[in-house]
């Protein structure tokens, strides 16, 4: 049995831990999660965070939202997971110890590998019950991505989902096998991905803008009264995000390095682009220029890669485009 059969209502959190299993010293893993019933009508709804444990942008962003909804009504029930691998937490990795992802587990085996039996508990306890999923993510790699979603924009329950949200970038992307977000997809759960920041650190105007999407996420959804968002837009002075309309990007492209050398960009993550425009320049190492790097496409600028140095073929920007605006679609 899942956290959501839980009776208890009210409008306090209430904060627990779940056993699994036992670690080499044999004692359990305790893995925390906030719970909230709200005794109305509505939808059943997981945040998770950090399946890959040195992304922790996304532990803050639900403390965060688990403090502005402290007390606030709620119309259905809210689950907010913030640490999933604490394997991978406690190493200050990505991967679980066997150096395996634990995105590429779900849902996971009762007597699999250690990976596996984790995937296999998050997923009875948080997943299987859940009507809606929100799963929170960082670059990696040296990688730093704009606050944005990313789902399966070929479900109807999706498009319904993201017709209600705007000021919001959208990616369509299903994820791959064994991930969270696929998995949960084919068993009919709609999922959100938040991808945001970098790994191993908090970001602040990243935490408040992932706050924000949080919250329109669920104001979506019904789960809390849009006024809520509105009161949060009022302290979340760095949250800003880009004016769009209720729609996605269809496509994404990652436009790479044709020579080796230390790249400089001249462009960021959250800027619109034209195709043809300069986006940075790769040098020697006595600062001669070797190539430069032009964009492929009209889009939005999704993510870069932080790091100077790079070879030919190394990823450098992650370009969305081929826009689709959403009209007259509702959540289901």
């Amino acid at each position: 049995m899942g956290v959501f059969t839980a009776t208890l209502t009210g409008n306090q959190w209430q904060r627990r831990f779940l056993s699994f299993e036992e670690d080499a010293s044999a004692r359990p893993w305790q893995i925390p999660y906030l719970y909230r019933n709200g005794g109305q009508p509505g939808k059943k709804v997981t945040c998770i965070a950090a399946i890959h444990g040195d992304e922790l942008n996304g532990v803050r962003m639900l403390h965060e939202l688990a403090a502005v909804l402290e007390g606030a009504p709620l119309r259905g029930s809210l689950c907010l997971v913030p640490v999933a691998n604490l394997m991978g937490y406690a190493n200050h990795s990505r991967y679980l110890p066997d150096r395996r992802d634990l995105n590429r587990m779900f849902p996971g085996l009762r007597d699999g590998s250690e990976g596996a039996r984790l995937a296999y508990h998050l997923w009875q306890q948080f997943i299987a019950e859940s009507d809606y999923v929100i799963d929170v993510h960082s670059g990696s790699y040296n990688r730093w991505n704009f606050p944005h979603l990313r789902g399966n924009m070929k479900e109807n329950a999706m498009r319904a989902w993201a017709a209600k949200l705007s000021g919001v970038i959208v990616l369509n992307s299903s994820g791959v096998a064994g991930s969270l977000r696929k998995e949960a997809g084919k068993a009919g759960k709609p999922v959100f991905l938040i991808e945001a920041g970098e790994t191993g650190r908090f970001e602040k105007k990243i935490v408040m803008q992932g706050l924000v999407l949080l919250l329109k996420l669920l104001a979506a959804l019904d789960l809390i009264d849009a006024h809520l968002l509105e009161e949060a837009r009022a302290f979340l002075t760095t949250a800003v995000l880009p004016e769009t309309p209720p729609g996605y990007y269809r496509k994404a492209v990652w436009q790479r390095a044709t020579q080796s050398g230390l790249f400089i960009p001249n462009a960021a993550p959250g800027e619109h682009v034209r195709a043809g425009q300069l986006l940075g320049t790769i040098t020697d190492l006595f600062g001669h220029k070797r190539a430069e790097i032009f964009s492929e496409t009209d889009g939005f600028i999704l993510g870069m890669h932080l790091h100077p140095q790079v070879v030919p073929g190394r990823a450098l920007f992650h370009i969305a485009y081929d826009f689709r605006e959403l009209q007259g679609e509702g959540t289901e």
